[in-house]
């Protein structure tokens, strides 16, 4: 168990530098960053419904539920309940969504870059299949129910 610890001590601090510092703010898009990682959750994981987004945010359902209604007022998302099952709702991103997420994706990617500029191809690679790996496991821990 110490182990473990010890080699997740950095995990808060990097994904607070990766997703915290990074400043989406000049692409005048007119939503906070709660509403960006929502945006990104959507874009992603076009096929969940709207409670399984919730739950990948880790936001309290009133802030998440909050940030849903601003992205809708503002044309980046609908909500669309499933013909199946009314009371599902699955969350869809709008042209202007669309749009927006594949704007911040890339001034995301380029923000990536500058990070690991300095990194030689081989630590590139080795970063990038470690992250891989953690992230299939990371993911078998949180979805245990």
């Amino acid at each position: 168990m110490c182990m473990f610890h010890d080699r997740i001590t950095y995990f808060p601090q990097f994904t607070k530098k990766v997703f915290n510092e990074h400043d989406i703010s000049k692409l005048n898009l007119d939503i906070n960053k709660t509403q960006t990682h929502i945006l990104m959750c959507i874009n992603e994981n076009y096929e969940k419904s709207m409670s399984e987004i919730s739950l990948m945010t880790g936001l309290e359902k009133s802030s998440f539920t909050r940030s849903v209604d601003c992205l809708v007022q503002n044309g980046f998302i609908t909500r669309i309940a499933l013909e199946n099952d009314r009371r599902k709702i699955k969350l869809s991103l709008t042209n202007k969504g669309i749009k927006a997420a594949k704007r911040i994706k890339n001034d995301f990617d380029i923000y990536l870059d500058s990070l690991i500029s300095d990194f030689s191809e081989k630590e590139k690679n080795e970063f990038f299949e470690s992250l891989e790996t953690i992230s299939k496991y990371m993911n078998k821990i949180l979805v245990r129910k």
